[in-house]
C-alpha cells in the first residue's frame, strides 16, 4: 500500500503544509537532539519572597516574573560562565556577553528573540528590553540581529498548569531554563508546616559543555537569587 493510501485509510485528515517558522523549529530541535547529550535537572523552590516583592515591583514598575527570572539567569552566568558557552567541535566558546534569549509562543510557533547584555542592565531595564521584543515578536516586526547571538535561553510555561518540563536546547546554546507555575503548597519551614509559593525549575544542559556538578551549583545560584528575592 501506498503512503497516500495508507493515510486515507485512517479516516478524513487534513494536510497542513508547513510554514517557514515551523520548518526551521523542526530543523533546529532535529538538530539540538541529534547532535547535544542533553541532560535535564529539575528543583523546586521557595518564592514567597521573590511573589512579594514582585507584587510591589508590579505596582511600580509593572515588573514581570519573566523580567525577574531573566536579570537573575543573567546574574547567575557572570559567576558561572562555562553556561553560557556553546561547543564547537575541538573547542568550548565560552562568551563574554551575556545574551539572554527569551521564548515566545506564536500561533505559528516559538520564537526566541534576546536581551542584549542582560547582565549589564538594571531590572527596570531588563523589564523594558523583554517588553520590546515581546511585542515586536508578536506583532511579526522583529529583525534578524532580534533573534541572534543568544547565548543562554530562558523559556517560561508558568500561565499553564505544568511544573515540571523538559527544555530541548536551543542550539547552539549549551544552556536552557525551563519555568513551571507558580503554585500555594504546604512547605516544612523550621520544622513546621507553613504554606508557601512554589516554582518549578528545569535546567538542560549540553554534557560536552559541562558536567551534572557545576550544573548543579549554577542551578542552586539560581535558586537562592529566587528565594532570597536578590534581584
Amino acid at each position: 500500500m501506498k503512503a497516500d493510501q495508507s493515510v486515507a485509510a485512517q479516516g478524513a485528515v487534513e494536510r497542513q503544509p508547513l510554514t517557514t517558522l515551523r520548518r526551521r523549529i523542526a530543523q533546529q530541535m532535529t538538530k539540538s537532539a541529534d547532535e547535544a547529550p542533553q541532560l535535564t535537572l529539575h528543583t523546586e523552590v521557595d518564592v514567597t519572597a521573590m511573589v512579594e516583592r514582585r507584587e510591589a515591583l508590579k505596582e511600580s514598575a509593572g515588573i514581570t516574573y519573566t523580567d525577574i527570572l531573566v536579570r537573575v539567569v543573567a546574574d547567575a552566568l557572570t559567576r558561572h560562565p562555562r553556561l553560557n558557552a556553546n561547543w564547537d567541535g575541538d573547542a568550548i566558546i565560552v562568551h563574554k556577553d551575556v545574551n539572554v534569549g527569551v521564548a515566545v509562543a506564536l500561533e505559528e510557533g516559538l520564537i526566541v528573540p534576546v536581551v542584549r547584555n542582560a547582565d549589564e542592565k538594571s531590572l527596570e531595564e531588563i523589564s523594558s528590553a523583554v517588553t520590546d521584543v515581546v511585542d515586536r515578536a508578536r506583532e511579526g516586526k522583529l529583525a534578524i540581529q532580534d533573534v541572534s547571538g543568544g547565548t543562554f535561553t530562558v523559556t517560561n510555561l508558568g500561565r499553564s498548569c505544568v511544573d515540571f518540563f523538559t527544555p530541548i536546547l536551543n542550539p547552539p546554546q549549551a544552556a536552557i531554563l525551563g519555568v513551571g507555575r507558580i503554585v500555594r503548597r504546604p512547605v516544612v519551614v523550621d520544622e513546621e508546616i507553613a504554606i508557601r509559593s512554589t516554582i518549578g525549575l528545569s535546567l538542560t544542559f549540553d554534557h560536552r559543555v559541562v558536567d551534572g556538578a557545576p550544573a548543579a551549583t549554577f542551578l542552586d545560584e539560581i535558586t537562592r537569587l529566587l528565594a532570597e528575592a536578590d534581584f
